[in-house]
């Protein structure tokens, strides 16, 4: 619900906030001290349109912010999938309006187009007056006030249709993917086929290229090698003249072998001695090994540089390693066995498409059925309502029928389009007037039958849509006295499941407010200026006598308002 309110520099307003509360918040004043200004104010925060003649004379932009309360609201993941996520549990609305054109609009700090800030003001609040943003003006909001005066049945019955066509329309897409033409998908058995063949054909072992690229560098380089290896072998075991390793190691450990036995502390050099006789000869082993081993093969050259060019060859297809070539071997072989049972896999999936299609009718069915059973008794109701409201002649009616569309299901012999919430396309019309024939509501309906109607729905249908914050700018247009007094009883009981701001010029609405605002027009600094303000009950009372009084207040009108405001404190602790 709309927390908090900030206008700047916006038309009359010079610089002005209001905190609004949870019920019933009435906004009164005389003829042209600004009421419209502050509904103005919230069209443009929600989307409307901000044209450089709204900026205060004198200022370079108007500033515009909200603060929404949406902590546990509905709505919450219908912002999320329009990419707004509340912080805090608050939905901040910031707009800036400059002379020079340039408009900026933030949701949460974050700049953001103004068709989202439409999209977010839709789900946050239902204006209903003089301005377009009334969501019973919107036909496909229709079905979501219908069946807000469904029971628990309803619901039931939705949830389960929105679970049958995600079903739908996931195996859909399945079939969508699967029917691709058989060209292409010869094309693509072609193309897989050579693929793994030309990977399977190379018979590519994990890490090979590493390996072969080991075993050329050593292949390469074969005679610097064995002469390496050759020339460590004569130094440490044939040497010249006695003078190899192995002989100069053994000369050393004859020499304290001799002389051990006049001091053993020379034992450790002893041992070490000969623990480097026994490495030495293991060395001498190794190398003159090696010297056999490796041997300058030309032939044997080329066919590791053959083998890798092979390979890189793949690398440059396929992937940058072994490993990756290997891995999109898997995966191709895996693609070409979905290709190949392509046939079957289409017609499993046509079979149980149709085995749920025909649950989807049923429950499409059976939830038409419960909008026809509610919208009959839901329409007699508005009726009745709209009587008590001043519109006794009105005639209310639902329309529900189907579109054709040939991706729908088929029932009765057509294709009806079918849609989460099911097959029903729900239309509200009235007839004002007897002898009337029922029309649509964007077609016939004046803003303050609008609003009439908007609050007979809210009086009948206790879920509502989910919006949080409903304004009515001209709910008392055209009416007075005990209707009146209706529409005040009525709006205080809405306001028990919803933020209700009303702005009205009768103290027979005005005396059911939980916060009573005051919107004056006077002179500072010798300029003119509209305020708002919430007053205290002495301000309260003064003010719903003169519009009871039309100005000219009297003690009784004060005692008549006193005893008024007693009783309807009554009535909202019975409500």
């Amino acid at each position: 619900m709309l927390r908090e309110l900030h206008i700047e520099n916006f038309a009359l307003i010079d610089n002005m906030t209001v905190d609004f509360s949870d019920g019933l918040n009435i906004l009164t004043g005389e003829t042209g001290a600004g009421k419209s200004i502050v509904i103005d104010a919230i069209n443009v925060l929600l989307g409307d349109r901000a044209g450089t003649d709204l900026v205060r004379s004198g200022a370079e932009r108007a500033i515009l912010q909200a603060v929404f309360e949406v902590d546990d609201s509905p709505i919450v993941s219908e912002l999320a999938e329009i990419g707004i996520e509340p912080e805090d549990g608050l939905i901040i609305i910031y707009r800036e309006v400059a002379v020079e054109g340039r408009n900026i609009a933030r949701i949460n700090g974050r700049t953001c187009p103004v068709n989202v800030l439409r999209q977010a003001g839709e789900l946050l609040v239902d204006l209903h007056g003089q301005h377009e943003h009334q969501s019973l003006l919107h036909e496909e909001a229709h079905i979501g006030f219908l069946d807000a005066a469904g029971d628990e049945t309803l619901l039931k019955l939705k949830d389960e249709m929105a679970d049958l066509v995600r079903q739908r329309n996931v195996l859909l897409t399945e079939i969508r993917d699967l029917a691709t033409g058989e060209r292409d998908r010869q094309r693509a058995i072609d193309l897989l086929n050579y693929q793994i063949e030309e990977i399977s054909r190379a018979n590519l072992q994990p890490n090979e290229d590493e390996i072969l690229m080991a075993e050329k560098m050593r292949l390469a380089n074969a005679e610097k090698l064995h002469s390496a290896a050759s020339e460590v072998y004569d130094i440490l075991y044939e040497g010249n003249d006695g003078h190899s390793a192995m002989d100069m190691l053994g000369a050393a450990i004859s020499s304290l072998s001799g002389v051990i036995r006049f001091d053993p502390a020379l034992q450790p050099a002893l041992d070490n001695l000969e623990s480097a006789m026994v490495q030495v000869q293991d060395v001498c082993h190794e190398v003159g090994d090696y010297c056999e081993s490796v041997q300058f093969d030309p032939d044997k050259l080329q066919e590791i540089d053959d083998r890798l060019v092979m390979i890189n060859n793949l690398r440059r297809k396929y992937g940058s390693s072994v490993e990756e070539i290997l891995a999109f071997y898997d995966e191709k072989v895996n693609e070409l066995e979905k290709i190949t049972h392509h046939e079957e896999r289409v017609s499993d999936a046509q079979k149980r498409l149709v085995k749920l299609e025909l649950k989807v009718v049923d429950a499409a069915v059976a939830l038409s059925d419960k909008r026809f059973e509610i919208s009959y008794k839901l329409a007699k109701d508005i009726e009745a309502e709209l009587a008590e409201l001043g519109m006794p002649h009105a005639k209310f009616v639902i329309n529900i029928s189907h579109d054709l569309n040939e991706d729908g299901i088929e029932i009765n012999g057509g294709k009806v389009a079918v849609k989460r919430n099911g097959i029903d396309k729900v239309a509200f019309m009235i007839s004002a007037n007897i002898g009337e024939v029922p029309r649509p509501l964007a077609k016939i309906a004046s803003g303050g039958e609008i609003s009439r109607i908007m609050l007979a729905l809210k009086s009948v249908a206790h879920r509502g849509t989910g919006v949080p914050t409903l304004i009515f700018d001209e709910v008392d247009s055209g009416i007075g006295g005990r209707t009146a007094e209706v529409v005040g009883m009525k709006l205080m009981k809405a306001a028990r499941a919803v933020q209700i701001i009303c702005v009205t010029h009768l103290a027979q609405i005005a005396l059911y407010g939980d916060r009573h605002f005051s919107i004056e027009k006077k002179v500072v600094n010798e300029r003119t200026v509209s305020t708002m303000r919430a007053m205290n009950e002495e301000e309260r009372v003064h003010e719903l006598a003169r519009l009871q009084a039309g100005g000219r207040i009297s003690d009784a009108v004060i005692i008549h308002i006193r005893d008024a405001m007693r009783d309807i404190a009554e009535q909202k602790a019975t409500v």
